[in-house]
C-alpha cells in the first residue's frame, strides 16, 4: 500500500500538530482523521477502518498507551506510531507487546513524519484495511 492509499488517524491533543500532521498527511493523498485524546480516538475508530494510527503518547483523558492497550483488547491490529517527548518509559519490549510498530521524539519534521508512514504502510496490503 501507499500512503496516498492509505486512511491515518491522528490523535494528539495538541490543535496546532493535528492540523499541521492533517495538512502534511492529506497533501500526499493519504485520507485522515483526527481526535484530540484517546477516548476520542477510540470513537473515531467505532465508525471508521484506518492503516495506521498516529498517536501522542501523553495525552489527557486517555493517554496513548491506555488507547493502545483498548485497541488490541478490542481485537484492532493497526500499526501505530507513537510520539513521546523526550525517552518513553515503557521498555523496548513492553512497545513491541502492544503493537508499537514505530516510536518517534517530538518535534519531528514534517517530512521525516511522511518517510516514517510511507514505510508503515509499504507492508499494509492494498486490497483491504485493517481490522
Amino acid at each position: 500500500m501507499t500512503l496516498a492509499e492509505s486512511t491515518i488517524l491522528v490523535v494528539d491533543d495538541e490543535p496546532i500538530l493535528r492540523l499541521t500532521f492533517s495538512l502534511v498527511l492529506k497533501q500526499t493523498g493519504a485520507t485522515v482523521h483526527v481526535a484530540e485524546d484517546g477516548i476520542n480516538a477510540l470513537d473515531v475508530l467505532e465508525r471508521e477502518r484506518v492503516d495506521v494510527i498516529l498517536s501522542d503518547k501523553q495525552m489527557p483523558q486517555m493517554d496513548g498507551i491506555a488507547m493502545i492497550r483498548t485497541l488490541r483488547e478490542r481485537g484492532n491490529t493497526a500499526p501505530v506510531v507513537l510520539f513521546v517527548n523526550g525517552v518513553a518509559s515503557e521498555s523496548p519490549a513492553e512497545m513491541d507487546r502492544l503493537g508499537v510498530t514505530e516510536t518517534v521524539t517530538k518535534p519531528l519534521h514534517p517530512a521525516e513524519l511522511v518517510k516514517i508512514l510511507a514505510r508503515v504502510v509499504e507492508p499494509i496490503p492494498a486490497s483491504g484495511k485493517q481490522p
